[in-house]
């Protein structure tokens, strides 16, 4: 198993991600990216436009779940997608979680971006943050 990358699951119904990094943020960028390689081929994605992202939330899973409905939003409402994210930071206070990543892509082409499957939503059930040494592993299913 490489430093940082994601797999795709056995699932019945949806798709679930495992996603791995050697930190909290590499582990949500690769799930970022999971998301997008269920959308399309990521490789087909040319980097045209830079956006940042920041998001807020009161635990890890809350911040794992808003940070992935962002992407889904800004592709539903924006047309683009993304095919490198990074996590800049994490940073947690009294209040929660706040999240800072940089993302490159470009808008949606259904001739160019086909193949790939429709993602309704992110889901709670199932979702796993586990936090080892030098090692951060999360579960995730997208609901399609």
């Amino acid at each position: 198993m490489s430093e940082k990358g994601y797999e795709f699951l056995d699932h019945i119904s949806d798709v679930q991600a495992r996603c791995w990094g050697l930190n909290l943020k590499e582990a949500f960028s690769q799930a970022a990216l999971s998301l997008f390689d269920t959308i399309t081929d990521i490789r087909k994605i040319d980097k045209k436009i830079s956006k940042s992202i920041q998001i807020a939330a009161e635990d890890k899973e809350s911040l794992l779940f808003d940070f992935l409905s962002e992407f889904l939003y800004i592709f539903d409402t924006k047309n683009l997608i993304f095919s490198e994210i990074k996590v800049n930071n994490i940073d947690e206070s009294q209040d929660g979680y706040m999240l800072n990543a940089q993302v490159i892509g470009d808008f949606f082409d259904s001739e160019k971006h086909s193949g790939g499957i429709e993602v309704k939503a992110i889901t709670y059930s199932y979702m796993k943050i586990e936090e080892k040494k030098n090692k951060v592993i999360i579960e995730v299913i997208f609901d399609i």
